[in-house]
């Protein structure tokens, strides 16, 4: 090869490299610190966690809105000293605390009918839902716990129950709402859902309607404003 031929190479390589090193995306971007969520209990099957707002700080809050100091209570709250569940949110009884915020506090159930199963209740001392009454503030700060406590849990399949009354199988005078995990592997944990001991019953479109209507009329009475028509 003459010196013009090996001169012609030399510049077709080297215009080749120009054009790569212009056209060849940029792969050293710096890395995001993601820390993951991992659950206390069972590392794999972790339920999503990616939500529009942070479960942590709700939208319209602070971070400091929702960091409390152990036993903090609303000014307006009413607790009776009889009570296990009141005594275990001013410390006066033990328990195994998971998430505690102003208004609720959230620990484990004694005896358990599955690993990780919790009680959450409000800081605040009603025997029902409706007797005397939960204030809606209370009522309110509950359902994003749950979500977390069943996240805390690390299960894909789980139960939440609340329970009015004795005949409806409520225990302890105060309200409170159990998250009850159901591991796939351990049948025997966890509720067990059957026909049997979740039975339901013919209802035709005229009883729906009945239902309906007597619903909505106990609705109205109370001034609920989002009855339906």
């Amino acid at each position: 090869m003459d010196t013009l031929s090996r001169h012609k190479s030399f510049l077709l390589a080297s215009a080749v490299l120009l054009l790569v090193s212009i056209f060849t995306p940029q792969t050293n971007h710096t890395r995001e610190n993601i820390v993951p969520v991992e659950s206390h209990i069972k590392p794999e099957g972790m339920l999503p966690t990616t939500t529009s707002h942070s479960m942590d700080t709700p939208c319209g809050t602070s971070s400091a809105d929702t960091e409390v100091h152990p036993g903090t209570l609303p000014h307006d709250t009413k607790l009776d000293p009889n009570c296990i569940f009141c005594k275990i949110v001013t410390g006066e009884a033990p328990s195994f605390k998971v998430y505690e915020t102003k208004y609720s506090l959230a620990f484990l159930a004694k005896p358990p009918v599955s690993h990780g199963h919790t009680l959450i209740i409000p800081k605040y001392h009603s025997r029902t839902l409706t007797d005397p009454g939960l204030p809606d503030e209370f009522l309110a700060d509950v359902g994003p716990i749950m979500k977390k406590i069943a996240v805390m849990n690390g299960e894909d399949s789980y139960n939440v129950i609340q329970n009015n009354g004795r005949t409806a199988g409520q225990s302890v005078d105060h309200v409170h709402f159990h998250v009850v995990t159901k591991p796939a592997n351990q049948p025997n944990q966890g509720l067990v859902l059957t026909p049997q001991s979740w039975p339901s019953y013919p209802t035709t479109d005229e009883e729906y309607a009945q239902d309906a209507a007597k619903m909505k009329e106990i609705g109205r009475k109370h001034g609920f404003s989002g009855v339906s028509a």
